[in-house]
């Protein structure tokens, strides 16, 4: 079957309400493509080239928003609401230029995939499970990255990833809290871990991970728990809690206690602004080994007093 692929030209601080107007013009969903976060990877030396060069000449501030319709679909409706946008909003809203593609099912299916590369943070690999890695990294964990849940390019999540390197893993027990797709279990199993468990309180999130441990080979030698974030009954040498500063706060109640004495703590998803908010919670039982800050977010890895 024939769709339309439609992208609309306009900026950052208009994204969101330009794919509103496509999902209310009948896109069950949209992509979004920032030129200038394409530009950083294009330039990276470390880069997988996955965007045409052509974007390389868009405009610094413009903004794609992608959705798909059927070859029906009335484009003069969308324009007019593109140009009612534009009379009615004091926000700049850039071109709302529109270009139509013509895409058949299998070319949308795998559309999104050209914006994926392997993320590399030490010796450990995030690689899209159709890509032949033949980098620099000893150990690749494979995703499907079409699965929500992470795919491991957030700073939150790839600070966990160059954290847990610190730590000795070598046949120790590992427990993923909030593990959505599994990557930082599945990378600890990677770096020499025997055992991890892998929980969430989303059954979806719980079926992603299971899909990446089979994808690597480690299904063996993971659990996975849906349900309240510590269910387990064993203590572990590691936990890994990629959350946020509340979630982190409300879980020291409990965390401390499936944490062998000596055992590693990995906390992330905290805000510049509550990370020393947290830190000193943690510190009554925890000390703090390393701190690393990318973007707005900081990841701490603690060890048990």
């Amino acid at each position: 079957m024939q769709w339309l692929k439609v992208t609309v030209g306009t900026t950052t601080e208009c994204a969101d309400i330009v794919s509103l107007i496509l999902m209310d013009a009948g896109s069950d969903g949209v992509s979004v493509l920032d030129v200038n976060d394409v530009k950083d990877v294009l330039r990276d030396k470390n880069s997988w080239d996955y965007a045409d060069d052509k974007l390389l000449n868009a405009s610094d501030e413009e903004v794609f928003v992608s959705g798909f319709f059927g070859k029906d679909f009335d484009m003069e409706a969308l324009k007019q609401s593109l140009d009612e946008f534009r009379e009615n909003s004091d926000l700049q809203a850039g071109s709302l230029s529109v270009k139509i593609d013509s895409v058949q099912d299998s070319d949308w299916e795998n559309e999104w995939r050209k914006y994926y590369r392997p993320i590399e943070r030490e010796d450990v690999a995030i690689v899209p499970q159709w890509i032949k890695y033949d980098g620099k990294c000893g150990k690749t964990v494979l995703i499907e990255p079409g699965m929500a849940f992470g795919t491991g390019r957030h700073e939150t999540t790839a600070m966990c990833i160059s954290l847990l390197q610190k730590i000795d893993l070598k046949q120790k027990t590992v427990l993923d809290i909030g593990c959505g797709s599994g990557i930082l279990g599945i990378a600890a199993l990677k770096c020499g871990a025997k055992r991890c468990v892998m929980s969430d309180i989303d059954n979806a999130a719980i079926e992603s991970a299971r899909l990446n441990a089979e994808l690597n080979g480690v299904c063996g030698q993971s659990e996975f728990i849906c349900g309240n974030l510590c269910l387990s009954e064993n203590k572990f040498d590691a936990v890994l809690a990629n959350l946020t500063a509340d979630i982190l706060l409300r879980l020291y109640e409990t965390l401390p206690q499936f944490v062998n004495k000596g055992g590693y703590v990995i906390i992330s998803g905290l805000i510049h602004a509550r990370a020393d908010e947290v830190l000193k919670k943690y510190s009554e039982q925890f000390d703090a080994v390393e701190r690393l800050r990318e973007g707005e977010w900081q990841a701490i890895l603690l060890k048990k007093k």
